[in-house]
């Protein structure tokens, strides 16, 4: 099952991010995820659950983007989403159609906990996300 060593190699990046703001937890993790990817949702929901216990992550929720499938047809330049795995131009009918998104699996954005947010909370002031 390749989607563990995927959740690793991305809870190592998220922890690179927070040692790297001076952060003290995470609280989420923002993910994009296309249906080309190669990877399965739940088998990398159920690999994040059990190894970021590990983690100086381990209070951070998962939260995965689902993006679809997009493409642009060589013969007529359309840009269009693929509906039903769908390889046609719906403007021309080519098949001549080049996938240009959802295909990846990428880390978007990070939710870091700061040591100055953790005071602000405790005393009861507004302060805002650091992000990375």
């Amino acid at each position: 099952m390749h989607e563990m060593s995927l959740v690793r190699s991305l809870l190592r990046q998220v922890e690179d991010l927070l040692i790297e703001h001076g952060g003290e937890s995470v609280s989420a993790i923002h993910v994009e995820m296309g249906p080309l990817s190669g990877v399965d949702r739940v088998l990398i929901e159920l690999a994040f659950e059990q190894l970021v216990v590990t983690t100086f992550c381990a209070d951070a929720r998962l939260v995965i983007d689902e993006i679809p499938l997009s493409a642009r047809c060589r013969d007529c330049q359309t840009e269009f989403n693929l509906e039903d795995f769908r390889f046609v131009c719906p403007q021309c009918d080519s098949q001549q159609v080049q996938i240009t998104g959802g295909d990846e699996f990428r880390l978007l954005e990070v939710e870091i906990e700061t040591a100055d947010r953790c005071r602000a909370s405790q005393e009861e002031k507004p302060c805002c996300e650091a992000r990375a």
